[in-house]
């Protein structure tokens, strides 16, 4: 017995050193593409449209799967970025956005409620979301205190008709814009 479990200990580690240290696959424009999900918000009982996106995260070298959820929970709209290690205090974060290749624009996101991402809601996230329109790829830098950038890359291409059902649902107008959302 105990052979069986010191095998499925090493089976284990060597499965989970391979996951980390795995290169995360090509999220090429043509393989990119935004997914619509019915989500509920476990904390208040409310659900709603969301729309999810993958992309990768790059540390120190080291690239991981990360994602972007924008939803509309009782008509107000929320923006999650997440990735594995991207752990926050309970203080706003200082986040660079960059659209196709422009230049970084300086912004603050707010950690999500369970601290494990970030987080944008009501205008902001509205002015952020249909900034997306129209462009190919978002580039965002999260700084943070005594340690290097988390750089995110996520292919928006495909934004308007993936974002359109919570535009529609949330009663999105035209808000401010990038530069002004994450402030």
């Amino acid at each position: 017995m105990k052979r069986h479990q010191a095998f499925s200990f090493a089976v284990a580690l060597a499965l989970s050193a391979a996951a980390v240290n795995a290169t995360p696959p090509s999220f090429a424009a043509d393989r990119a593409r935004w997914i619509p999900v019915e989500a509920r918000n476990h904390a208040t009982g409310a659900s709603g449209p969301a729309a999810v996106l993958f992309g990768v995260a790059h540390e120190r070298g080291r690239g991981r799967p990360a994602s972007l959820r924008v939803e509309c929970f009782d008509g107000v709209t929320a923006v999650h970025m997440d990735a594995d290690g991207l752990k926050q205090g309970p203080w706003a974060v200082a986040v660079q956005l960059s659209l196709d290749g422009s230049r970084f624009v300086a912004g603050s996101w707010q950690p999500s409620a369970d601290g494990s991402g970030l987080t944008l809601s009501g205008e902001r996230a509205v002015a952020f979301a249909s900034e997306l329109y129209g462009k190919s790829e978002l580039r965002l830098a999260v700084v943070r205190p005594l340690s290097v950038p988390f750089l995110f890359t996520f292919v928006v291409a495909g934004a308007e008709p993936g974002l359109s059902p919570l535009a529609d649902r949330c009663h999105w107008s035209a808000g401010p814009a990038i530069s002004d959302a994450g402030r």
